[in-house]
């Protein structure tokens, strides 16, 4: 989360497959959740102020189980008050040659 602002960087390169870096400069993670982050309805946002919502703590859930479907890894690397970094790893899929008849 970003609530003042702040930068986003996307990152992917190419290797024995593909590797995809999302990295922002909010908030970061406390420690004492990282383990708990992949959990459905885990969240720690509230509504603050006019207009906000709480989140549902589905996001990461629903995204930890597209990344395994895939045969992907996903990773965190955070730091309360700099950021947090998601590093996304997937394989690299072969392909059969088109057969002509």
């Amino acid at each position: 989360a970003m609530p003042q602002g702040g930068t986003l960087t996307v990152r992917t390169s190419n290797g024995s497959g593909v590797h995809i870096m999302v990295a922002d400069t909010g908030s970061g993670i406390a420690q004492e959740h990282i383990d708990r982050i992949y959990d459905p309805f885990f969240t720690t946002k509230t509504a603050n102020g006019a207009g906000a919502k709480r989140g549902t703590g589905l996001g990461l859930s629903v995204t930890y189980g597209i990344i395994q479907e895939h045969a992907g890894k996903i990773r965190v690397e955070s730091r309360p008050g700099e950021g947090t970094a998601f590093h996304l790893e997937f394989p690299m899929m072969r392909t059969r040659k088109a057969v002509h008849v």
